[in-house]
């Protein structure tokens, strides 16, 4: 099978025809085990699960999950390679013999299919029937195709030619295309009949020639839909403070706002080089409106929230959908999300046409968008592709939203039973479900992408705990929790996804007539609750909820930290990229896992990653803690050690924590299955300190698994330490390379390293550490 076999090479970089998807009729962990009793390596795991029924079904007693996933994807070396696993898989389908290959055989046992890369792996459609609702059957609708890259510009441009001529054969216009080699990404925009789009929702593949083209990789419904419109509530006393001064940090990538709404007036920059402003109508600004009301003011229920110290630029890269009743703000239909970003971002950081960059002290970009089309299933879309090259490239921290689910199947019970229940079983019920159909709540794209923070919800604002007035439900009964609509992880290659989690605003539903099998979240209402932002209409205001607000919060507060660094380090010079990482380590490391009081043990804590958001770094610290920040730089196949001074006082058996988080950007190898190039860790720490036990936050093969570019780990100790001044805790950052690295160039790393004790020992640790870390040096305390 190995000599069978060219797994070195990721899907995306496969000749299209020698791709075989291999489908189970077991769960995975006996098909798994299974490939790899011969030698098999799984190349990519497929989420595209199901579950079990009458043909599929369960063998393992206790299954690490659920449901059925269905699918496992292999490349062949070459045709007469792909043709004798093809003819073998016939032979045991008529024999259930395959002769001279015995584990073959056994191998073969547990699938239902060997088959060519087809129609139902080119279709991404994602809620179809709810997409379809939407459509006015009078227009064209947009369509992205995603065509294998083919390396020779000759075969890219033959491949288009073909997709055109089929577009245009079934009623279709094609709009535009990109290329973009660095991430392997060969797209065409077009336009379709609605009664297209239902035969493809309906599964009649063969009454479309264009779904059975070899040359598609994907067919997906594009644009990015946010929602509806909202309800406004009257502004009672315009929030104030002062203007923002200095250049913007902050890069918004979203809809138009109203620049003239008082929350926001003088206090953003709109760079517009689309000219999308000229498609909106004023009561349409709705998305950007209510993220750049988050990121300046945090949640106006807060009223002691002080405004963002600096202007933040909006960057519209949304519309207005023509083709949509309800004219929902999407990613516009002639433009292709991959080649969109590279525009905006050489706008903002290259400059284009003789033009200087726009804004190249930016260091933070907002993408507070999903695409509902493109669920994550083990492949790395093209968006976040794109996303964790630019982010590489330029050295910008990218933060994005995991993504909303607003429909919940319930699981046991119906939601008038639901409504019924209250406190603890309600929201454990809600719990059970998300867990249930985490199937169907998986990351968004581009919230897979590796480069980047992605944000989760929590069910919580700042309206309290108050119930919902009017008709509506509160699906935890004023409870913290993850928020049920946020997504669910992990990432690439089982890496942790999202790294963190921030206050999503409570959400609700509305209290059933009749009893149903699933609920519906709606938008929150003129009263709440939610998170308080400005609404479209000036000067109204409205509430909010899911993961796009609580990714504008948290790029809030890595606005602010942007500002704590130049003082810390009192104005020395940091490169974009220094920033982008020291920033990304601060959010991180400020977070604390959900308490078993909260949630339990349940697996929908992967909603929330590391933890939720917790402190903000920027506003201090305690005396008996020491937080430091170092910045650096390694070579590959290259380690280096750090070191924290230890204060006196340690030799009292009280509790003490250590904690480390260590951030990076890494370059990407679209060909390779591995994907990340760069795989930076540390080790226990060590030094002058007692032997640690185990991590007490997650074990540190989970921190490090797969293809993350963050990783906390935390330890707990009531050993005594026999050390002082003049002694200290190691800790060792190593840089190892991957997926054919490409590069030699240093990887510029930080880590944030935390000593804290209990208050109960009287050692004033922030003290001390500060005063044996030589001015001289870098890295210096953060506090």
């Amino acid at each position: 099978m190995q000599a069978q076999m060219d797994l070195s090479t990721t899907i995306n970089a496969a000749d299209p025809q020698l791709v075989l998807v291999m489908e189970a009729v077991e769960d995975r962990i006996d098909l798994v085990t299974a490939a790899q009793r011969i030698g098999l390596e799984v190349l990519v795991e497929a989420d595209s699960a199901m579950h079990p029924d009458d043909e599929y079904s369960l063998v393992s007693e206790q299954p690490r999950d659920p449901v059925v996933h269905t699918s496992l994807h292999a490349v062949c070396a070459d045709q007469q390679a792909f043709n004798r696993l093809r003819s073998a898989w016939n032979t045991w389908k008529q024999t259930k013999q395959v002769p001279g290959n015995a584990p073959l055989r056994d191998f073969f046992s547990h699938l239902k299919d060997v088959r060519p890369w087809g129609p139902q792996d080119r279709l991404r459609l994602f809620d179809s029937s709810a997409y379809l609702e939407g459509l006015l059957p009078d227009q064209s609708h947009p369509i992205e195709i995603e065509l294998w890259f083919r390396a020779s510009p000759d075969a890219r441009e033959a491949a288009q030619n073909e997709v055109a001529r089929l577009v245009t054969a079934e009623g279709g216009e094609v709009l535009s295309a990109a290329i973009i080699p660095s991430v392997g990404y060969h797209g065409i925009s077009c336009v379709v009949s609605t009664e297209l789009l239902r035969r493809l929702a309906s599964g009649a593949f063969d009454q479309v020639m264009l779904v059975k083209s070899s040359n598609i990789m994907y067919l997906r419904m594009s644009g990015q839909a946010i929602g509806g419109a909202h309800s406004p509530a009257e502004v009672e006393t315009a929030p104030s403070g002062p203007l923002p001064t200095g250049a913007p940090v902050l890069a918004l990538l979203d809809g138009v706002p109203t620049a003239n709404h008082p929350s926001l007036r003088d206090r953003v920059v709109i760079l517009d080089p689309d000219e999308l402003e000229d498609r909106y109508r004023a009561d349409e600004r709705r998305h950007g409106t209510q993220m750049a009301s988050a990121v300046i003011w945090g949640d106006l229920s807060d009223s002691a929230a002080s405004p963002a110290s600096r202007p933040v630029l909006v960057r519209p890269i949304m519309a207005p959908a023509s083709d949509t009743a309800t004219r929902v703000e999407e990613i516009p239909r002639d433009l292709l999300t991959p080649d969109l970003m590279v525009r905006a971002f050489r706008d903002l950081f290259e400059g284009h046409d003789g033009q200087p960059p726009a804004a190249p002290e930016v260091v933070i970009v907002n993408l507070s968008l999903g695409d509902p089309a493109t669920p994550f299933d083990a492949l790395v879309s093209s968006w976040a592709r794109i996303v964790d090259w630019l982010s590489y490239r330029y050295g910008v921290l990218v933060i994005v939203s995991a993504g909303n689910h607003r429909h919940l199947p319930l699981d046991g019970l119906g939601s008038r039973s639901l409504s019924q229940l209250a406190g603890v079983e309600r929201r454990d019920a809600v719990l059970r479900s998300q867990e249930a159909d985490s199937l169907g709540r998986r990351l968004l794209s581009p919230a897979e992408a590796i480069n980047a923070i992605t944000v989760g919800a929590i069910h919580s604002d700042g309206t309290g705990s108050v119930p919902p007035v009017g008709y509506r439900v509160d699906p935890t009964d004023g409870l913290t929790s993850i928020s049920p609509l946020t997504a669910l992880g992990g990432g690439y290659r089982r890496s942790i996804k999202p790294e963190l989690a921030a206050n999503g605003g409570r959400i609700t539903f509305p209290t059933p007539l009749t009893d149903a099998d699933h609920i519906d979240f709606v938008e929150p209402g003129p009263l709440g609750p939610g998170v308080k932002v400005a609404h479209a209409v000036s000067p109204e205001e409205t509430y909010t909820a899911g993961t796009s607000v609580a990714a504008a919060l948290v790029s809030r507060q890595a606005a602010r930290l942007h500002d704590e660094l130049d003082r810390i380090t009192e104005g020395a010079t940091l490169t974009r990229a220094q920033r982008a990482v020291a920033i990304k380590a601060l959010l991180v490391h400020g977070t604390e896992p959900p308490g078993e009081e909260d949630l339990g043990q349940s697996s929908v804590l992967s909603g929330a990653g590391h933890g939720s958001v917790s402190r903000d770094f920027a506003d201090g610290c305690a005396a008996n803690e020491a937080v430091v920040l170092y910045l650096g730089s390694l070579p590959p196949k290259s380690s280096q050690e750090l070191l924290l001074p230890l204060p006196d006082g340690l030799a009292m058996r009280e509790m003490k924590e250590i904690s480390a988080t260590l951030a990076w950007l890494s370059p990407v190898n679209w060909r390779h299955r591995q994907y990340r190039q760069a795989a930076l860790s540390f080790a226990k720490p060590g030094g002058a300190i007692p032997q640690l036990d185990a991590p007490v936050n997650m074990s540190a093969d989970s921190a490090k698994r797969g293809a993350t570019t963050v990783q906390r780990l935390v330890w707990e100790t009531n050993r005594a330490f026999g050390a002082g001044q003049g002694s200290a805790l190691s800790l060792a950052v190593k840089y190892m390379d991957q997926a054919g690295l490409q590069t030699q160039d240093p990887i510029d790393y930080a880590v944030v390293l935390t000593l804290s004790i209990a208050p109960s020992i009287g050692v004033d640790v922030y003290t001390q550490v500060r005063d044996q870390v030589p001015v001289r040096i870098r890295p210096r305390p953060v506090f």
